[in-house]
């Protein structure tokens, strides 16, 4: 019945998308698009991110819940640091073709739910980026630009400049329990000197893959040749706790973390264990992926093709809250709270439960909590907790509007971890 409800969505879906906006923001658009991976090629848990002129490549990966393949184009589009289009034309950030069609596709082998897979090189053989820079990737049916299917981010760094990063336990005594801090120290490459760094330089760190909590750093000091970005609210983040997980690469053995299985009208199911609100309990070291997940399925040869799908019950065992809302978030929800992953509360079984339709793997997740009378965004402490022990990743990325440029170039990125 589920999978007819998800036909029936997908029937009232647009057929065209009138696709206009400022900021390009990750988004799927067609509901039966699931399981969309863009990273590194060959790089679990990647930020998409490739350096100027060097072989590497990013790999967009997807799956469609139909039977028969469709044309899907893609077209690359320059943006600034605020995810805003430059002003370039592509002839000058792109050598070759800024469009093309999404080649690669197999349909599944031995899965209950029948679906297409789709993936895609970038750059491919026909392009080669020029300039550094944020970057949009718009795929498109039937060479529509239009009938837009989803957006992705992407970066393409030069080494333009040295970071130095550190990553500890909040300074502040009030909250150094319960947050992290990242200082950032950034002096140009010996090819490059910074004009008014206060006005053309940017600096954001990211936590994790998380795309709610980048933080613009705030310009302590500029001496020696070296910006310092410290001492600042801008530099301080909640620590949160270590990432939920659970494991169905086998729909047959049961995991630690999943009770039952099931197999109800054409359905895989599977029923997660009850789990509780963890910020009033110690904290507790487990090794987690920062919130991703992987495709896996235990007797396969290919996992993108013979990883089945199942409808994965979430239980979360708390009184009723009038405040508020829970939802299951991680890079299974796209690092988005949204309808789709609201749960709800079942009177009947005491507890607020979430159905979501995933692919076979093993996936960490988080609950997060929206107050309704209040501005304030998601949090993660509600449910979580924070604890200035738990292992994060942080993204630095470094922005530079270059003298006589009209468009913002990357200059440089680290990743960091504290307490791996």
């Amino acid at each position: 019945m589920k999978k007819i409800t998800l036909l029936l969505f997908t029937i009232l879906f647009a057929n065209t998308y009138s696709f206009c906006q400022d900021v390009w923001y990750e988004k799927v658009y067609n509901p039966l698009v699931k399981t969309v991976k863009f990273e590194i090629e060959g790089v679990d848990f990647s930020l998409p991110i490739l350096r100027l002129g060097s072989e590497d490549k990013i790999i967009l990966k997807f799956d469609e819940l139909v039977e028969e393949n469709k044309q899907y184009s893609y077209s690359i589009i320059h943006c600034n640091s605020d995810w805003t289009k430059s002003e370039l034309q592509p002839q000058e950030y792109i050598e070759g073709f800024e469009h093309g069609i999404i080649e690669n596709h197999l349909n599944s082998v031995n899965t209950i739910q029948r679906f297409v897979h789709y993936w895609q090189e970038f750059p491919s053989s026909m392009m080669k980026f020029l300039v550094s820079g944020n970057y949009i990737l718009k795929v498109f049916q039937d060479d529509n630009p239009d009938n837009v299917i989803m957006v992705r981010r992407f970066m393409v760094y030069e080494q333009g400049a040295n970071i130095r990063a550190n990553a500890m336990m909040a300074r502040s005594p009030d909250v150094q329990r319960l947050k992290q801090e990242v200082d950032v120290f950034i002096s140009p490459a010996s090819n490059m000197s910074f004009a008014d760094p206060n006005r053309f330089v940017k600096v954001n760190v990211q936590q994790n893959g998380r795309r709610d909590n980048v933080s613009e750093l705030k310009l302590r000091q500029y001496k020696s040749n070296e910006l310092e970005y410290s001492f600042n609210n801008s530099n301080i983040f909640e620590a949160g706790n270590e990432f939920r997980n659970f494991d169905f690469t086998s729909i047959r053995i049961r995991s630690q973390n999943v009770s039952n299985f099931d197999y109800i009208d054409g359905n895989n199911i599977v029923k997660l264990r009850p789990v509780v609100n963890r910020s009033n309990l110690p904290y507790t070291t487990i090794g987690d992926l920062n919130g991703y997940y992987y495709i896996r399925n235990e007797r396969a040869d290919n996992n993108d093709l013979e990883s089945d799908y199942a409808w994965v019950n979430f239980y979360l065992n708390v009184p009723i809250n009038l405040e508020g809302s829970y939802y299951i978030w991680g890079e299974l929800s796209d690092w988005y709270n949204n309808p789709q992953n609201k749960m709800e509360y079942d009177r009947s079984l005491n507890c607020y439960t979430l159905s979501l339709y995933l692919k076979q793997g093993f996936y960490n997740y988080m609950i997060m909590h929206k107050p309704n009378s209040s501005k304030l965004d998601y949090e993660i402490g509600k449910m979580e907790g924070n604890f200035s022990q738990t292992n994060n990743t942080y993204h630095i990325f470094v922005y530079y509007r270059k003298p006589g440029d009209y468009h913002d170039s990357l200059i440089g990125y680290q990743k960091i971890e504290i307490n791996s």
